[in-house]
Parts: C-alpha cells; structure tokens; sequence
C-alpha cells in the first residue's frame, strides 16, 4: 500500500463543509438536525441496531414499525403507507414492480426522476414521453397540462400515468383534473411525490396527490421534514393496489440491514407533523413568503410567485412556496457563478444553480437570519455584478421541445442491448442506449430506446458549440452510447 492512510478525505471535506456554518437552503430539511428530536440527534449511533425481537424488521413488520406504518396512514389520510429507507429512488422502483407490467404502455412525462427511468428498465413498461409546460421566463419545467394527458389517453392505450408532484421548483399541474381524466379511462395516477410529503398538513400547499385518487404516491421525508437522509414513505390505496404485492416489491428494493435511526426519524417526523404541523408550516410560509418579497425587490431578480400560475388544468396550476425559484437571467452573470459567490463569500448555500436561476429550498428548519443572510447576500451579488446589458444567449428551448425522437424499444430493451461508443457525427440513425439531457431545459432530449434523427444530432452540436451544459455518459458529447 503506497497511499498515505492517514487520510481521510471524505471526512475531512464533510467536517470543512459543517464547519462553515452555512445558511442552508437545501435538503435534507431538519437543516443540520435542527428540528430533530433532541434524543435521536444525540443518540444516532446507538440506533444503529440490527433486526431484533425488540425492534421489529422492516421487511416484514409486526411490531412497533407496523404500528408506526398505521399512524403514518392516519397522518396522512390514506388506506396504507409503508416505511422507506432507500428515498424516493426506491420507492418509484416499488410502484413500477407492483403497478406497471411488460411492455405495457404508461404515460410519464420526459421531466421525470431518474428513477422513474430505473423502475421502466426494471419492469419492461413502455414510456409514452410527454413534454411537461415549459416556462422561459425562469427555465425551468412545470408539470402536465391536463389537455396533454388526454390526448396521450385517446391515442396509446396507456393503463396508468405516472405524475411528477411537485416538480423540483415547488410547481405543480392540476392534480385533481389528472386524476379525473385518470378515472375517464381506467388508468391508475402514480405519483412521483418526493418533494411533497409536507402537503398535507397546510391549506396553502398544494393538494397532496396521496388525498386525489392516486394509486400509489412516494415521499422523501428527508428533502422538507425532519426526516434523515433516505428517509421516505410510500403511500397506497388499496382498493387499487394489493398491499401483499406492494410488500413484495419493496423486500425487493429495500436493504436487509435498515438504518434504525432513518426509520425512527420517519416515526418523529410524523408525530411533529400531526401535532405541530399547521403552525410550524404557518411560519415556515410567513418566512419565505417575506423573503420572496425582499427578493423581488432586489435589481436583476424575479421570484415565481402565485400570480405565475397558469390557472386550472395547466401544468402550472399551483405553486409550493417554501420553494424560492430565484430568477437570475437579468444579471451579467452565471447562474453558477452567482451560487460561487453567495456560498463563498456569504456563506449561504442554495439548493442548486440552473440556467437562469437558483433553487433555495426552505422548511420549517430555517430561521428569521438564514433569511436575512440569503436576501442581504443576493442584494450585494446584484450589485457586484450588476444588470445583463447584452442579449440572451441564443434560446434553443423551443427546438429541443419540438423535437419528437421515434421510440424503437423500450428503456429495458435498450438497457440490455450490446452498446456501442460511437462518435456523435457518425450516430444518425442509431438507438440510443442512455438518456442525454440538454440545460436548459433540462428535459433528456433522448431517452434510451428512441432513434437519434439528423435532427437531434444537429440540434446536439449546435448545443454544445454553444456552451450548453450536457448530461450524458460523455458530457463532451464526442461519442455517444448506443445499441448496437
């Protein structure tokens, strides 16, 4: 061994990062333990036990993890709900196993999570992609307008439709008119609700998908609640899914050995909810909704805000506003480089940085000063760099959502196949094997089964001469994976 051992550099860059003291505007949302149970942030080690008669096993839970399963039901308002360990990652690959078959179709929007992905590679389904609103204002996309989803019903056969709600921005399409057209033809609503799981506790949020029909709906406690890392819940209605076969899915997915401590924050995190819930997320708005305001004020900045939405049965219907989508694109600078310089001078570190905005995610973990640091913060970086006096880099969004790539096979069957590397000037024609995704809008351009026309390749070059940002297995998009 020729390494210095004495090292420890995952460690060290983790400790460097707590030390800092940041203003956090980003998951998970106890925000550094603030608003765990003092107990469990004190004695997270000593929970970390194995399946014992005194605690119960997840796989097949008969004591206090049942017990709690029940009282997250209850909380919640729905016929059953299952523990998660795994996050919403695990949970979509669930919902696919129990409620998808092969080859059948299923209609999923192109902005789904990459797990939604995993869970069609797993099962065989096959996507019928539909483009999510598209906002050019902030860069970003909403989610489905209602009229989209009916037409993909009359015309695929599709048996379900699997919803992302929220998306990552806070912003929502009309649940309840997807959940009708959903009953219209059959089909089950699977819900894609990771950023959701605190909904259901205040009139200003948005209707929670778990309480409008859907068949299944999956929650990251950890991104809003006080929930630790991983933590999640699956929710399930019954009369539509068997709670046997949803069972059967997660001992699948799920580890063997579960943190004792992710589960038991589940547990703290909805007794904290169900007693407190109203009031902490009573502040929690009051807080954000004032920053929105002193954010709007600031030059260069725009913060999406109710009067945004687009009204009923649009993919832009309702709007989270613990979430700050911070517009940006009228300041002489980087969306990234404006994030450098709140985090490294100002210590406040966003949720993440897109083309022409920033993502700050609050809770009912962040303070009164959090919120002076990031609105103090970006009134300095607007005078620092100042207004954008120049035009807009050239606008390729409307290009890349007209573009209709042929599906030949589904994500499984691309998945599976020998692949090929090949240089993207030689790929016309091909199928590709990996998704690659174009920011903005962040929306894969291709999804592994469909072809890459002349039309994508070209709009692929003309991206990346012009700087784009591409997420692919080669971001240089030099060579491209495809079946071979």
């Amino acid at each position: 061994m020729g390494s210095d051992h004495t090292r420890a550099p995952l460690f060290a860059s983790l400790r460097e990062f707590v030390d800092r003291g940041q203003a956090p505007f980003y998951s998970p949302g106890h925000k550094g333990g603030r608003t765990l149970d003092p107990w469990l942030r004190e004695n997270i080690a000593a929970l970390d036990l194995n399946n014992l008669p005194d605690t119960d096993t997840l796989h097949c839970p008969e004591g206090p993890i049942l017990e709690a399963e029940r009282l997250i039901a209850d909380a919640w308002g729905v016929p059953q709900s299952f523990v998660m360990v795994q996050g919403s990652t695990g949970g979509n690959i669930a919902v696919a196993l129990t409620a998808l078959r092969p080859d059948e179709p299923v209609l999923v929007a192109r902005n789904a999570h990459k797990s939604v992905l995993a869970g069609l590679v797993q099962v065989g389904a096959r996507p019928v992609w539909l483009e999510p609103r598209w906002d050019a204002e902030f860069g970003v996309a909403h989610g489905l307008d209602a009229d989209v989803v009916e037409r993909a019903f009359q015309t695929s056969g599709a048996k379900a439709l699997w919803v992302l709600h929220p998306t990552y921005y806070g912003t929502t399409g009309d649940i309840a008119a997807l959940a009708e057209v959903c009953r219209r033809y059959g089909a089950r609503l699977l819900v894609d609700g990771a950023h959701s799981p605190h909904f259901a506790f205040h009139p200003d949020l948005p209707t929670p998908g778990e309480q409008s029909g859907a068949a299944a709906t999956v929650q990251s406690v950890h991104k809003i609640l006080s929930g630790l890392s991983q933590a999640a819940v699956l929710h399930v209605d019954t009369s539509q899914l068997d709670e046997a076969s949803v069972r059967r899915s997660l001992q699948l997915v799920q580890t063997t050995s579960p943190h004792f401590a992710i589960m038991a924050s589940i547990d703290l995190a909805r007794r904290q909810m169900a007693l407190d819930g109203r009031t902490l997320l009573d502040a929690a708005l009051t807080r954000a909704r004032a920053a929105a305001e002193r954010l709007t004020g600031i030059p260069g900045l725009t913060v999406l805000r109710p009067h945004h939405l687009a009204g009923p049965g649009t993919g832009l219907c309702q709007l989270d506003e613990t979430k700050l989508l911070i517009g940006t694109a009228a300041l002489n600078a980087d969306a990234r480089q404006i994030l450098a310089r709140l985090n490294h001078l100002h210590g406040v570190q966003p949720e993440l940085a897109g083309s022409g905005h920033i993502l700050c995610i609050s809770t009912i973990g962040n303070t009164a000063h959090d919120f002076d640091r990031l609105t103090t913060a970006f009134a300095e970086v607007s005078v620092h760099f100042g207004r954008r006096d120049t035009g807009r880099a050239p606008a390729w969004t409307a290009d890349l959502l007209a573009v209709r790539p042929d599906v030949v096979l589904t994500p499984r069957e691309a998945f599976f196949a020998d692949a090929d590397r090949v240089a993207l000037a030689d790929a016309a024609g091909r199928i590709a094997a990996e998704a690659i995704t174009p920011y903005p809008p962040g929306i894969p351009l291709v999804m592994p089964g469909e072809r890459l026309g002349q039309d994508v390749i070209d709009l692929l070059v003309a991206l990346r001469a012009a700087g784009n940002p591409i997420s692919a297995s080669d971001p240089t998009l030099t060579v491209v994976t495809t079946v071979r």
